[in-house]
């Protein structure tokens, strides 16, 4: 039935775009363009002229906002609205879809769109039926068609061909991939492409952009960044996918749940609910799939992109003419992208695809898919990860990829993926001496985040009888690195009672009468600890730990060089930590470039290795020994290195502890005190304090309060190191000069009688030790706070102590000449503060 189309004239877009804003719907960002068409549109079909807009794309784009827009527009113009949602029922009734069709009075003369069954309940009867509410313009908007009955699509197509008879226009939403559609409905979107007269317009929202993304959140009230932080945008954008349901779902989340936000802040939080919007997304898209797509969507997550798709249906059992019918369905859902094999979109999502999988199932499509894999020469990185999930295979070639792959991840520092891997290889059977080589690999990752796995699997090894000589070698050194540093490097207490000197086969000769005896004390009633033989293996050990003790107690630098010699003449086979001690010793007693020479030494034999805990410790023990010699540029370099092989948020509470001193100490030689200030308040991770590493940290903190003029905050940070050192039994001034700073300190507090006790002390345990530079920064630190005659000799001293190498020299005194400063800084702001009290009658105060 035919009507005249009403001639009113179409309101103009300004009005109709405001009384759609009145509708309550949130603004559209980026759909400038789509919501222009649908407004010509709805001008149009005010005035009598029919037409068809389908608005196609991926879950999530935004059609669904498009077409209430479109509804908007409709209602604006005075234009009639009928509705009709798709949804994904197992088994939809005939004529379910159009029956929700029903205008919202019965129009007269017309027949009333029944809900039960009819004698229209046919293709014609319905067709009829929907052209009779046409009497005057009408907008039948249809969302989500891909899930409507095969009879509403049929009598949809039928209206299609009769919308020259009637002023009806028809827009709807479909999903879409690359110019896919649903076989469902892909015949009607062909009719609409075909449409006579250009009636007929598909509209596809591409993804949203940087812009649009910050309009939204700016919008809603969070405190984002500002659009110049194109990093952050980026990351956002990304994330999303460009998609507006997204975005829109992870705002609202944050909105109402502030503290998330707070307690994480806005960038994970956010991240946080866009992925779990991206997993609600892809489970529910799942959930609505026919058994074969689904079966194919759960062989693709556990094949990851390993095999070709024919081979990965097989892998389910699914007909070879059913797979493109799923691949298309895949794909107009969103889960899978193009290519061959087609790869698993929203990959954080996998666990919500494979949920309702069998166990047995699933641990069959893992094995066959990784031997599958594997016999195609597959990527290994992938094809490793694809092993984490599967049962023990028994077959060679997993524990070699495994750890292969495993060694590749931890030069690129991922060492957590790398322990993962080495762990499921040890899972498979391996022979003893196999069995232990990948104990230590595993160890060595363990060591770089979680050091007490690392104890665990170490013992594991050394309890084995079947380790080769270098694997037990390198899980010595493994095992020094873990125990509690007595200095920088740790060493632990051996069973050797022989003094050093007795090691190298001279005499004892000097030796303090106030100097403790080595070793920890014997329980009552115990044997003595047996005596290592000259030529045993651990000499080297021994000797290392000897020097370390007579250096941490400060006794003859000379006989420590020579203990320090005869250790670094070990084969490079041996365990590399005695000489990393080795060379700390022979740097505290002033061979610094020995110490340097061998200590590269020893580095290269660690990076030969591939032991990234002993090239971090190595690295951190240069960066000290440059700082002792006066080379802070080249300390900055061994740094910025030590960091590149791990980030500092893994890295076990002594590393970082020690790597936040050097880079205070470096900081405050280039006079950078802010940011020194800000690592100093850095909060540390539990049990650094119980590290021999917090004395350094300590100490670091002092040199920093005192160049900054703060000489009571510089004092309480150096005698607490020093009584940190007096526990642990280190007298030696070459370590950390706490004493010549502590007193530099009360100088600036005015406690002048302290402060030439300290000075005498730290003179006295110098001299005993007997390095230049100790004595020198004692002189340097002394002649800066004492009288002109005196202080000009024991600066002319010290600079004589310092040798000739000028940048070693300007390196300490424009250290010491800041510390110097900021104390006596620190002096007149005591002496004005008590002024101030005494002529106020209060109580003075100091800095």
């Amino acid at each position: 039935m035919s009507t005249t189309p009403d001639r009113r004239t179409a309101s103009s877009s300004p009005f109709l775009l405001k009384l759609a804003s009145l509708d309550g719907f949130t603004p559209l960002y980026g759909r400038e363009a789509e919501q222009a068409v649908l407004l010509r549109m709805m001008n149009r079909l005010a005035v009598g002229h029919p037409g068809v807009t389908v608005i196609h794309g991926a879950p999530g784009s935004g059609r669904s906002r498009l077409l209430r827009r479109g509804m908007a527009f409709a209602r604006a113009a005075g234009v009639q609205v009928l509705t009709a949602l798709g949804t994904a029922p197992s088994s939809p009734a005939p004529y379910s879809f159009v029956r929700q069709l029903r205008p919202s009075r019965s129009p007269a003369g017309g027949a009333a769109l029944a809900g039960e069954p009819s004698a229209e309940d046919s293709v014609p009867g319905w067709c009829r039926s929907l052209m009779a509410t046409a009497h005057r313009p009408t907008l039948v908007a249809l969302d989500d068609i891909q899930w409507a009955d095969p009879e509403s699509v049929q009598v949809i197509a039928g209206l299609l061909r009769r919308l020259a008879s009637a002023p009806l226009g028809v827009l709807l939403t479909v999903t879409s991939a690359q110019g896919e559609f649903p076989d469902a409905c892909a015949g009607l979107l062909d009719q609409v492409a075909a449409s006579p007269d250009n009636r007929g317009l598909l509209l596809e929202p591409g993804p949203l952009g940087v812009p649009e993304f910050h309009a939204m959140c700016t919008a809603s009230g969070l405190p984002v960044p500002p659009a110049s932080d194109d990093a952050w945008w980026e990351g956002v954008s990304h994330l999303t996918g460009g998609s507006p349901w997204v975005m829109l779902r992870s705002m609202d989340k944050l909105r109402r749940d502030p503290a998330l936000v707070s307690a994480v802040g806005l960038r994970s939080a956010l991240s946080q609910e866009i992925e779990a919007a991206n997993r609600d997304r892809a489970t529910e898209s799942a959930a609505r799939l026919a058994a074969g797509p689904l079966a194919l969507l759960r062989a693709l997550v556990i094949c990851r992109g390993l095999l070709p798709v024919e081979r990965v249906a097989a892998l389910v059992k699914l007909d070879e003419a059913d797979v493109p019918f799923s691949i298309r369905t895949l794909r107009v859902e969103g889960l899978i992208g193009a290519g061959d094999p087609p790869r698993v979109r929203m990959t954080g999502c996998t666990a919500g695809l494979l949920a309702g999988l069998a166990g047995d199932e699933r641990k069959r499509l893992h094995v066959q898919a990784a031997r599958w894999a594997a016999h195609r020469d597959a990527d290994e990185e992938t094809l490793a990860g694809l092993l984490l999930n599967t049962v023990p295979l028994g077959d060679p070639w997993v524990p070699s990829l495994l750890r292969r792959t495993a060694r590749t991840l931890l030069a690129r520092g991922r060492h957590t993926e790398a322990v993962e891997l080495l762990e499921r290889a040890l899972r498979e059977p391996l022979n003893p001496a196999e069995r232990a080589e990948v104990l230590l690999e595993a160890a060595e990752s363990y060591t770089m985040t979680a050091p007490e796995a690392a104890d665990r699997r170490i013992a594991e090894l050394l309890s084995g009888a079947q380790a080769r000589p270098h694997v037990r070698a390198a899980a010595a050194d493994l095992l020094l690195s873990r125990c509690e540093p007595q200095a920088m490097l740790p060493v632990p207490y051996g069973a050797c009672d022989a003094e050093p000197t007795e090691l190298l086969g001279v005499e004892a000769r000097n030796r303090p009468t106030d100097a403790p005896r080595p070793g920890p004390p014997t329980a009552p009633g115990a044997k003595p600890p047996a005596r290592r033989e000259p030529d045993s293996p651990v000499r080297s050990t021994v000797l290392a730990e000897q020097a370390w003790r007579q250096t941490a107690w400060g006794h003859d630098a000379a006989a420590v060089r020579e203990i320090c010699r005869e250790a670094l003449r070990a084969p490079l086979d041996e365990a590399l930590f005695p000489r990393f001690t080795a060379c700390c010793a022979l740097s505290v007693a002033d061979a610094h470039d020995a110490a340097r020479d061998a200590l590269d030494v020893a580095l290269a034999e660690a990076g030969r290795r591939h032991s990234p805990a002993l090239v971090m410790w190595g690295r951190l023990l240069r960066a000290q020994l440059n700082l002792q010699a006066g080379a802070p540029d080249t300390a900055a370099h061994d740094l910025a290195a030590c960091r590149s092989l791990a980030p500092a948020e893994v890295w076990d509470p002594t590393r970082l502890t020690l790597l936040r001193s050097l880079e205070i100490r470096l900081l405050v030689a280039r006079e950078r005190y802010a940011e020194a200030n800000r690592l100093a308040h850095e909060e540390l991770k539990p049990g650094a304090e119980e590290s021999g590493a917090w004395t350094h940290l300590l100490y670091a903190r002092a040199q920093l309060y005192l160049c900054q003029g703060r000489p009571r905050k510089a004092l309480a940070e150096a005698e607490e190191c020093g009584r940190r050192m007096a526990a642990r039994g280190w007298a030696n001034p070459g370590l950390v000069a706490w004493r010549s700073l502590a007193a530099l300190a009360h100088l600036g507090c005015g406690g002048h009688d302290r402060a030439a006790e300290l000075f005498a002390e730290e003179s006295r345990l110098a001299g005993r030790w007997g390095t230049d530079s100790a004595l020198a920064w004692t002189d340097l630190r002394r002649g800066l706070g004492s009288p002109a005659p005196q202080a000009a000799r024991l600066t002319e001293q010290a600079l004589r102590r310092l040798g000739s190498t000028p940048a070693s020299r300007r390196f300490v005194q424009t250290v010491v000449a800041r510390e110097a400063a900021g104390a006596r800084c620190g002096a007149r702001a005591d002496t004005a503060s008590k002024e101030s009290g005494k002529q106020g009658g209060g109580t003075p105060m100091g800095p």
